[in-house]
């Protein structure tokens, strides 16, 4: 009787220890079921910029999943649309207000939230913040899409204006300097050595002081830069351009254009889209209208070689709805990370990740809004922000769902940041998020 007592208490001992098991692994294999902040929200509408090196942006080793909340709060008034930048205790982010045209920068405690100072500006901040602690200056450009300007050099410029680039002091936010000019001033602008680089509405590429903001020199391109930032990988800054659709490669050191190469078949996005560079070549993505009725076209992927302009190859991404001539925002940022380039196509709504070499599309994810922001990619995971207002988290291995964030308000209007191991993003209504 007491052996068989015994029995049956470690029979029923091992089966709780098996069910424990179970559970163990099931719950560790399961996706998280990440909850919406809000109801759904759709836009179609995303503004990005991204000025690292070669946009190879493995930001660290941590598997957060985007599962919690750390801060939510709406600052009023207009919508963020620009990517947070945070740099030591501080998170700068600029607004736009499309009721009356104006725009603003916003410093903000990483510690307690708290705005340590802002500042309004008579004109959008589109710009991402570039912050240069050696110079005690964040830089912002100004500048809207409205409609192309009057005539000049015979041929149309963007944006109605008044059209600045700003140095500004980060422990105030007094303006320092600005310097105008006669297109809007919205792709992110580069600083280098104590030279600030940007191009605009107006054809023109620029090399300021950023000290004191006066102009050192400046050259005519010829095309219209709408959000396509430039990268400057050792002498020479890449980007692309409209009207006529071209992509340049200008060299700072002869300040000259050192090569160009034309897409007249393209009628989108190519000036849009802020370029990646990986190892002597440069990848950009590109729309082409091809049914004006039904406002359908393909979008492209191209690889091309950076020290002459060659296009390498090309992919087709597919036909889709390009949203012109609302929201002609069609091209997507590509973000590499080894042999792997993973982009986004606005016309088919899809997330892809292609090899580098041959490519060759080794797997896709389907989505609904807009996606223009580059990618983030920490270890496994694949991070995506869409301008619906959500965030993605698939596999990096096979694109698998790994996990969604919808945030509230009506978009995510940029692009997503990771720092001390929280992410933060902005919406167009005027929240900032931070997650864990």
């Amino acid at each position: 009787m007491l052996e068989n007592l015994k029995r049956n208490k470690w029979l029923f001992i091992i089966v709780i220890v098996l069910i424990a098991i179970v559970l163990a692994f099931y719950f560790l294999y399961q996706s998280p079921n990440l909850q919406p902040e809000t109801t759904y929200y759709y836009r179609t509408y995303n503004q990005y910029s991204n000025n690292q090196k070669n946009n190879d942006i493995i930001l660290g080793s941590n598997n957060n999943f985007i599962s919690k909340v750390v801060f939510d709060k709406n600052y009023g008034g207009a919508g963020f649309d620009t990517t947070p930048v945070v740099s030591g205790d501080v998170i700068y982010v600029g607004t736009m207000n499309k009721s009356n045209m104006g725009g603003g920068l916003y410093a903000i405690s990483r510690l307690n939230h708290k705005v340590l100072w802002s500042d309004s500006f008579s004109n959008w901040i589109m710009t991402n913040p570039v912050v240069v602690p050696e110079q005690g200056l964040v830089y912002i450009g100004s500048g809207n899409s409205v409609k192309y300007g009057v005539q000049s050099k015979g041929v149309l410029y963007r944006g109605t204006g008044p059209n600045y680039v700003y140095g500004i002091a980060l422990d105030t936010g007094k303006v320092v300097w600005r310097y105008s000019t006669l297109g809007q001033d919205m792709p992110t602008p580069i600083y280098n050595k104590g030279v600030l680089y940007f191009v605009n509405g107006n054809r023109e590429f620029y090399a300021l002081n950023a000290t004191s903001g006066k102009l050192i020199w400046k050259i005519y391109v010829g095309s219209i830069v709408s959000m396509s930032s430039p990268i400057l990988i050792g002498n020479n800054v890449y980007f692309g351009g409209a009207d006529p659709y071209k992509f340049f490669d200008v060299n700072i050191k002869t300040r000259k254009i050192q090569w160009e190469t034309s897409f007249p078949k393209i009628t989108g996005g190519l000036d849009d889209t802020t370029p990646a560079y990986y190892k002597g070549y440069l990848y950009t993505n590109a729309t082409m209208l091809t049914n004006k009725s039904q406002n359908k076209g393909n979008e492209y992927l191209y690889k091309i070689n950076a020290s002459n302009g060659t296009i390498v190859w090309s992919l087709n991404e597919g036909n889709g709805v390009i949203n012109l001539p609302t929201d002609p925002m069609e091209g997507s940022v590509p973000t590499i990370q080894g042999n792997v380039i993973y982009t986004g196509s606005n016309t088919r709504r899809m997330i892809f990740a292609v090899n580098i070499d041959t490519h060759k599309i080794l797997w896709t994810y389907k989505i609904h809004g807009m996606i223009n922001a580059p990618f983030v990619i920490i270890k496994n995971l694949v991070y995506a922000v869409t301008g619906d207002g959500n965030i993605y988290v698939l596999s990096k291995k096979d694109g698998e769902f790994i996990a969604k964030r919808t945030l509230g308000g009506p978009e995510i209007a940029s692009g997503l940041s990771f720092y001390s191991g929280e992410f933060y993003v902005t919406t167009g209504n005027g929240n900032l998020y931070i997650l864990d």
